[in-house]
């Protein structure tokens, strides 16, 4: 379902990187996988460093919103069969700050406000939905979104013998997906945010794209 939100061209780059996962599962190479990431515009893993220990964004609204991309990418850069479920709930996890991002500066409800820290993605699309914040389109791409998240926390695989629960092309799918999803969320926000962020920090991003 979440393919519906990539064009042809997205879909195609997506199933290459997906069967080049699956022919070199020990060497795959899928820089390629990135410049669409690249090409989806504002912060994403592409422009951060796969290294998790290497992060650009130690303190602030930039660590919060976007360190889960920079997690998600470094699982798919490392090992995307193993971490497969790990990069799904970083995918998650951004999707989830950014909507809290949203509610707490857009919101006219003000118990929403205070309250927003703790709820779950489900329950912040709820609330993007009643307040009419966002389009409908997104509320529903969300919802979907939101159903793989929450099997990525809740549901194990106990059967050894079966597959694993997710596999790489949920990682590469749910990443780009959140990536699309999230920049939506943002995008009235992004000049808030960047201005926020100390320039040093924003220097250390690589080829960051704003043309959103």
């Amino acid at each position: 379902m979440l393919n519906a939100l990539l064009t042809e061209t997205q879909k195609e780059i997506v199933e290459r990187a997906i069967q080049e996962i699956k022919e070199n599962p020990e060497s795959y190479n899928i820089d390629f996988f990135w410049g669409l990431d690249a090409s989806i515009g504002g912060v994403g893993g592409y422009c951060m460093p796969f290294d998790p220990t290497s992060n650009p964004f130690p303190t602030g609204i930039g660590r919060s919103l976007f360190r889960p991309l920079q997690y998600a990418a470094g699982a798919i850069k490392k090992d995307a069969h193993f971490l497969a479920r790990y990069t799904v709930q970083q995918s998650g996890l951004h999707l989830e700050k950014a909507a809290k991002y949203v509610l707490q500066r857009v919101s006219i409800i003000e118990n929403v406000k205070t309250k927003v820290t703790t709820l779950t993605l489900g329950k912040l699309v709820e609330k993007l939905k009643e307040q009419d914040i966002v389009q409908q389109n997104l509320t529903e791409q969300l919802k979907i979104f939101n159903e793989l998240y929450k099997k990525s926390k809740h549901d194990v695989n106990q059967d050894e013998e079966r597959e694993r629960l997710f596999s790489p092309a949920d990682a590469l799918i749910t990443y780009i997906s959140a990536r699309i999803l999230g920049k939506e969320l943002l995008r009235p926000h992004y000049p808030e945010i960047l201005k926020s962020i100390e320039e040093k920090y924003l220097n250390r991003l690589k080829g960051l794209n704003m043309n959103l």
